[in-house]
């Protein structure tokens, strides 16, 4: 009996400590498991799955073009106020959408006010 507990405890142990929630990344990720570096503004992910490798690479590229505010997508939400260099960026991503779709696809302005990302300011 003693020997029977002590093996389901450590193999309960085990897959404690093995299961992909105690690997998970400490910081806020997305479905895919990315997340943009708020230090370098690198978009990126710690385990890429098959198969969403390119969507990541797709969002990437999508983000580092809202930094050099070339081109904005607003047909899905895709970008956070942290994919912006500057408030005025966000600002233009935001009317850009607002023009384009008639929303905030983004969700660039929190308080509905008109202003996107304050803080960025």
């Amino acid at each position: 009996m003693q020997f029977s507990r002590t093996v389901a405890l450590g193999a309960a142990l085990f897959l404690a400590l093995h299961s992909p929630l105690a690997l998970a990344h400490s910081g806020g990720t997305d479905a895919n498991g990315c997340h943009t570096n708020s230090k370098t503004g690198e978009y990126h992910c710690h385990t890429p799955k098959v198969g969403k490798v390119a969507k990541t690479e797709a969002k990437s590229t999508v983000r580092t073009e809202a930094r050099s505010s070339v081109k904005i997508t607003c047909l899905v939400n895709i970008y956070n106020c942290s994919d912006f260099s500057s408030q005025s960026q966000a600002q233009e991503a935001y009317a850009r959408c607002m023009q384009e779709v008639g929303s905030d696809i983004h969700g660039l302005d929190r308080d509905d006010d008109g202003v996107a990302c304050e803080e960025l300011q």
